[in-house]
């Protein structure tokens, strides 16, 4: 398969994916506090924790679940994780837990050295 193929099928898949939600939710009148809506909420807040896990441990996730625990800086990424689940559960935001915990390790790391 042509990698431009590839790239035109994944970005149209990734629009569909992207508008359907849109467009159904736009006829559905939901309440603030409807399970669906707490769902969708947290949702949001485990996509993005998903994403700052594989950015720490991405490399040792592939080697096997235990194999993070043997990495010299894994107590610093943990404490990145449950930082940004802290402020995520705080804030109920998306993006604020990914800026402080990119500021934690930064911080961590220019005090290591």
């Amino acid at each position: 398969m042509n990698g431009w193929i590839l790239i035109g099928t994944a970005a149209g898949a990734s629009y569909l994916m992207r508008s359907i939600p849109l467009l159904i939710f736009r006829r559905l009148a939901l309440a603030p506090d409807s399970p669906v809506v707490r769902f969708l909420q947290h949702a949001a807040s485990a996509v993005m924790g998903s994403v700052i896990y594989l950015a720490l441990f991405g490399e040792s996730f592939a080697e096997g679940p235990l194999a993070l625990f043997h990495a010299p800086d894994a107590l610093v990424k943990l404490a990145v994780v449950l930082l940004a689940g802290a402020v995520a559960r705080w804030r109920g935001s998306v993006f604020i837990p990914l800026l402080a915990g990119i500021a934690f390790y930064a911080a961590a790391l220019l005090v290591g050295d």
